[in-house]
């Protein structure tokens, strides 16, 4: 069974995405920032991480970095509500290749997470 790591400081969105990937059989792990999304990465070593930008503490970008650096392939979903706050370029430079914008569509994040996954 694969591993998902949802990182949003808001509870609803961590409730939802971890609901919804479960039902759709993968096992999921929550945190509300960076900082304990990296601890349960490095403790629970999960196949994916989705991720939002803007959170107290480690915000998303912080996060990335910290993952990449130790894993430099390893795949992230960016989710944000500020998605043209960011540059294209600025993202490719941590290696983002997978951005969502907010509000999701559960479907295309389905279909994202299978494309990664396979």
């Amino acid at each position: 069974m694969k591993k998902i790591l949802v990182v949003d400081d808001l509870p609803d969105v961590r409730e939802i995405l971890s609901d919804f990937l479960s039902m759709k059989g993968f096992l999921v792990s929550e945190a509300e920032n960076g900082k304990a999304g990296l601890e349960i990465f490095e403790r629970e070593h999960p196949d994916l991480a989705i991720v939002d930008i803007e959170m107290p503490v480690m915000n998303g970008l912080q996060f990335t970095e910290k993952v990449h650096r130790q894993q430099p392939d390893f795949p992230i979903i960016i989710i944000t509500a500020f998605i043209q706050k960011y540059k294209k370029a600025d993202l490719k430079k941590l290696n983002i290749r997978h951005v969502l914008p907010k509000p999701l569509d559960l479907n295309k994040l389905h279909e994202k997470v299978q494309q990664i996954l396979g």
